[in-house]
């Protein structure tokens, strides 16, 4: 498939502007062994286990460093105490294949793994980790312009005195506020705290990360936070992680922590204190919202399998707490949660609160481990659209929030369509979203919608825009990558697809938005729209979609764009 970039001009103001410049790309291939080693090119790249840390002593603010798939150490020299520093206004980039020239064009997180290794020695198959690395990510004095994104971080052994008894994967100190994106925490561990990582004074931000197989000594399988800020994590999987307190996530006297969209699964709190999924304690405030826990154990402790409070203030809703097992596997209410104030959750053996409600959630498939809702679930239309945070647009699929399922009566709180309970919503649309959209001239954000057939033989796909401004023109786009231009041409969106792109706008395809702000096109995948003409569609092929249309957004006609989506083909 064609993947050269296409600017086009068009009339309906979508003037592309050219792609934001940074001050230097360093290239970094642990597989490389030709080239200059000076990090100018992909064929120059920085080589060896050593090149990411070569890549981090060259780079200035402005920079991004992209990593290829490979193993990548702190130290060449066997130092346990050496870790990968983030610094501010460098942003590292992990998960290339390697000859890309943009962070979009990486394949899917995960195909072209580039690991950050603690297993300093090689010998983590013999079941010696006492040489490994303490931590394999620190920062310090770090704001949020220090991002970090796609990488596997695996082998951490924080098992010494002060700050390396804790966060193996790794460990955030002080005023800092890090961006973690993308990453999967696996297989790290310490013995006093936070096996994936360690937050203290610190108010980082995780995205689209998991933490799986951690083991946090004492407190916190996953994560040990304590003293900390207004910690994020959005759309994170916390699954088979253990420590004594805190299987997962422990938040202890911290203020302002949020943690949403998020699923804690098959995690154990070993001690007397339980929390096998979540502990929270010791002051402070934390918000838990559209989170789903389920199958955490806390063989010791009756209270708070799931979650657990002790002497914070919690707030619960739009949660599912189910299956989460206490002594001798019990399975009622207080072992699902205990000492959080809970509304509009699903929680198995009843809990007293507002709009909170008793029934089995009806996973998919919770023994294999899929826990999205089936149409016929209580939790479908049953959460409290008001205490979504603005921000949180996706679910931890990538999927829109506030999809009306037609299969159930609206149960929760707000204008309809309503949140779901849970990590997962219920939804019939296809494809994974990204790229939000701004509030348009109706005070809602602009949405794609993708229904019928991922088949690409079936030739069945529509395309819809919802919570549009009415009675306004409105052209469907496509292309072969994402990608981000910020407000072409003046408009007051952003174009969010790149390669090649096409228009859907033959005489037929130009839609109005009607009085209710929507429009609908089925579309041809025997030929869709590019530079090069007509291209049908193929198994395997993903192709990204958006739409452009009228507004009036500050007094003056302009134009917008709603959210794009990507859709895999098979």
């Amino acid at each position: 498939m064609q993947r050269t970039r296409f600017h086009f001009a068009a009339p309906l103001g979508l003037m592309l502007a050219a792609s934001p410049l940074f001050a230097g790309t360093l290239y970094v291939d642990a597989n490389l062994t030709t080239g200059a080693n000076d990090g100018s090119t992909w064929a120059n790249a920085y080589q060896g286990s050593s090149g990411l840390q070569a890549a981090l002593a060259a780079a200035v603010s402005g920079d991004q460093i992209f990593a290829a798939q490979g193993t990548y150490f702190a130290s060449a020299t066997n130092s346990r105490t050496q870790s990968f520093a983030m610094r501010n206004g460098v942003e590292i980039y992990g998960g290339f294949a390697g000859g890309e020239s943009a962070v979009y064009q990486r394949p899917p997180i995960g195909t072209a793994p580039s690991i950050l290794s603690g297993d300093l020695a090689g010998n983590d198959g013999s079941g010696i980790r006492t040489d490994n690395s303490y931590h394999l990510i620190t920062t310090t004095s770090t704001n949020a312009t220090a991002v970090i994104d796609g990488f596997t971080v695996t082998g951490g052994n924080a098992n010494a005195g002060s700050n390396n008894d804790r966060g193996g994967g790794i460990l955030i100190l002080g005023s800092v506020q890090p961006t973690i994106r993308n990453c999967t925490f696996v297989d790290n561990r310490c013995t006093f705290g936070g096996g994936a990582g360690y937050i203290n004074g610190a108010a980082p931000t995780f995205t689209d990360c998991t933490f799986d197989s951690n083991l946090g000594g004492s407190y916190g399988g996953a994560f040990d936070i304590a003293g900390a800020g207004a910690v994020k994590f959005d759309r994170c999987r916390f699954v088979n992680n253990s420590a004594a307190r805190a299987g997962a996530l422990e938040i202890f006297s911290t203020s302002g922590a949020r943690v949403t969209n998020s699923l804690f699964a098959n995690n154990t709190a070993t001690g007397a204190s339980g929390g096998g999924g979540m502990w929270v304690g010791s002051g402070g405030s934390s918000q838990i919202r559209n989170c789903t826990f389920v199958s955490n154990n806390s063989p010791a402790q009756a209270a708070g399998a799931g979650l657990r409070n002790q002497g914070a203030s919690v707030t619960v809703s739009n949660a599912i707490f189910w299956n989460n097992t206490g002594p001798g596997g019990t399975q009622t209410s207080t072992n699902q949660v205990n000492g959080a104030t809970v509304t509009y959750s699903i929680v198995q053996g009843g809990l007293a609160g507002l709009g909170n409600l008793s029934a089995d959630p009806l996973f998919v498939d919770a023994p294999g481990g899929n826990y999205e809702l089936l149409p016929s679930s209580p939790a479908t239309d049953a959460g409290d659209n008001t205490l979504v945070p603005t921000e949180q647009f996706l679910d931890i699929r990538h999927k829109h929030r506030f999809e009306d399922n037609a299969n159930v009566a609206d149960t929760g709180f707000g204008m309809a369509p309503i949140t779901d309970m849970g990590a997962y919503e219920f939804t019939t649309g296809l494809g994974a979203y990204y790229c939000e959209s701004g509030a348009n001239s109706t005070g809602y954000k602009a949405r794609i919608h993708v229904a019928g057939s991922l088949t690409a033989s079936d030739n069945d796909l529509t395309l819809s825009g919802e919570t549009l401004p009415p009675n306004q023109f409105l052209i469907f786009l496509g292309g072969t990558a994402p990608g981000l231009v910020p407000n072409p041409g003046g408009s007051s969106g952003d174009l969010c697809l790149g390669g090649a792109i096409g228009r859907f706008n033959a005489l037929s395809q130009i839609l109005n938005t009607g009085a209710g702000g929507t429009a609908s096109l089925t579309i041809d995948l025997l030929g869709l729209p590019t530079p090069m003409g007509p291209t049908a569609v193929h198994a395997g092929e993903t192709w990204y979609f958006q739409a452009w249309f009228r507004d009036n957004v500050i007094g003056f006609p302009t134009s917008n764009f709603t959210d794009a989506v990507a859709v895999s083909f098979e």
